[in-house]
């Protein structure tokens, strides 16, 4: 799924933070924040409590490893590891830790959701050629034909020896887990240099490090792609992993109906019902995918899932009714900003 499918976007994340560093100010520590752009969003590092030259080095070394995983994974970059196996998908390409990692958590991810979050829709999404305004929507033939190359299933992973092998026509996009795993890897790069209170947050994906309680900004998700609408808040206790995803920050009207861009890999249509879901998550590796995939699966079938697989989920339909799931009580409060 696309780096930019998530309802927590750059806003969300300064949301979240005006409010975590309001609060933290109110309790005493010190807190220091550094930003730097990557994956097409704002990546930010908040860190409190600690000394400022180890918050700035152990930073920049959190930031170091989300470029080096970004050269890595982004399709967008005609020389990452992703660009090449997209080129001659048919072809055996070694690949590194952190690609093997992210198509790994992908498989198990697109397992636990009964296909709906697939890393390799993206014939799909280029066939609805969302960034170009399209004023058609594809054939019904061209999406049939093209949905013989969607299928994560028949992606072939070689863990031992570091490979990856598809087949012909089908192509990867790893843009809606590469954020959130970057995000945990950030996260745990600060731990290792000895910051133990923060967040991190990679344009509205975050992962809060401290266990003490965060209180996060939602987006509303019927706001204009330039408002800045609070739709309410969420007080998590950390540590904690919360990420959502949302079909309205990218989308097309074409003859007057308007589409989302998270398409269900098993139709090749756009999803509807939904307008985000939110998962918090004690494995954040696999929170943005399930995000992903629930928005993909529609409002019933998603409402199953939540409760089927205990998932802490906070979902907002179409008409702005909210939905909590079981297991969303246990780890978080809403408080309504409407």
């Amino acid at each position: 799924m696309d780096a930019k499918r998530k309802a927590l976007t750059a806003f969300i994340g300064l949301a979240a933070l005006a409010f975590l560093i309001f609060n933290a100010n109110q309790a005493g520590p010190v807190s220091y924040k550094y930003t730097q752009p990557a994956m097409g969003t704002i990546f930010n590092i908040t860190v409190y409590g600690a000394q400022e030259n180890n918050a700035r080095d152990s930073s920049r070394k959190a930031f170091s490893l989300l470029h080096s995983i970004e050269a890595e994974l982004s399709r967008f970059r005609d020389d990452s590891e992703l660009s090449s196996v997209n080129k001659q998908p048919a072809s055996s390409h070694k690949i590194s830790g952190h690609f093997l990692d992210c198509v790994k958590q992908s498989i198990a991810v697109g397992d636990l959701t009964q296909g709906y979050f697939d890393i390799t829709f993206l014939p799909l999404y280029k066939a609805w050629d969302w960034r170009n305004d399209p004023k058609n929507e594809p054939s019904a033939g061209t999406l049939e034909a093209l949905l013989k190359s969607v299928g994560y299933k028949k992606i072939k992973l070689d863990e031992k020896n570091s490979s990856i092998c598809l087949m012909p026509g089908m192509m990867l996009d790893l843009g809606g887990v590469a954020k959130g795993y970057s995000v945990v890897k950030m996260a745990e790069s600060l731990k290792a240099s000895g910051i133990h209170d923060a967040i991190v947050n990679g344009g509205g994906d975050l992962v809060i490090t401290s266990k003490r309680a965060y209180v996060i900004g939602l987006r509303s998700p019927f706001a204009g792609r330039n408002e800045e609408a609070v739709f309410g808040k969420i007080i998590v206790e950390g540590p904690a992993a919360v990420f959502t995803s949302g079909d309205y920050e990218q989308f097309a009207e074409i003859n007057g109906k308007k589409y989302g861009h998270i398409i269900d890999p098993h139709t090749g249509y756009p999803a509807s019902g939904l307008k985000s879901a939110t998962v918090i998550d004690e494995n954040p590796e696999r929170a943005p995918g399930i995000s992903a995939g629930i928005i993909a699966m529609g409002e019933k079938r998603a409402k199953e899932f939540v409760e089927n697989k205990n998932i802490a989920a906070f979902l907002i339909n179409e008409s702005g009714e909210v939905y909590m799931s079981k297991k969303f009580f246990s780890l978080a409060r809403f408080i309504d900003g409407r």
